[in-house]
């Protein structure tokens, strides 16, 4: 280990003599508890907006159980029709915040993965060692950051278009005609699905992780 051998976690300047024991100690845990924090702060980014798909998705939820109750409730088709318009504006906001944080996280990725697939390749299989598999487990990490987004994205994007299957199956033959043509204006909308974009780059979803995967490889 590190620390046992008298090395810091990471390269570092430090203004003063941290050989001596005791303030080896603690410059070595100012380190790790810098990167502790560090790491909290990158998975709580990645969980912020991996949250905000999925209670977008749970409000598309509420709003397919909401649409059943029209036949005992035709009050309701006007708050329906409220909060469906509200899910959308509020996704296109979300979108609108974390469209370059997004771009910037996909970029950075693509990087830090392309370098280690690399360096990956140019390893002999005699030359395995520790160094070796940390480089799989740092590039399954970063893939893994990718993926989560492009997850809930995709999760996102079959959540909106299924709005429309919810109001085919109701029951709405026994509704007047008015509120028949305000759920064909539901269904015309449903029909365009809510999809974030990073910067108008890369569409959060299964079929852009796959691509994204493939160019490391190919980049090879």
């Amino acid at each position: 280990m590190d620390f046992l051998k008298g090395h810091l976690t990471y390269k570092a300047w430090i203004p003063f003599d941290y050989t001596q024991s005791v303030i080896f100690y603690f410059v070595f845990a100012h380190q790790m508890i810098g990167m502790s924090i560090t790491a909290a702060v990158n998975v709580a980014c990645d969980s912020l907006v991996a949250g905000l798909l999925q209670e977008i998705c749970c409000q598309l939820e509420i709003l397919e159980y909401r649409l059943t109750k029209i036949l005992h409730d035709r009050h309701s088709l006007r708050d329906c029709i409220r909060h469906h318009n509200r899910i959308y504006e509020y996704a296109h906001m979300v979108n609108r915040r974390f469209a370059k944080i997004i771009a910037l996280q996909f970029a950075v990725s693509m990087l830090v993965v392309c370098a280690n697939l690399y360096k990956l390749a140019s390893i002999s299989i005699t030359k395995i060692n520790g160094s070796f598999l940390a480089l799989i487990m740092y590039t399954a990490c970063m893939l893994s950051q990718i993926f989560l987004y492009c997850w809930f994205g995709n999760e996102l994007k079959l959540k909106s278009t299924g709005v429309v299957n919810s109001i085919y199956n109701m029951e709405w033959q026994k509704l007047d005609n008015k509120s028949k043509k305000i759920l064909v204006l539901i269904m015309r909308r449903s029909m365009i699905p809510v999809e974030f974009n990073s910067a108008v780059i890369i569409t959060l979803n299964l079929d852009s992780f796959v691509s994204v995967s493939i160019i490391n490889l190919v980049a090879l």
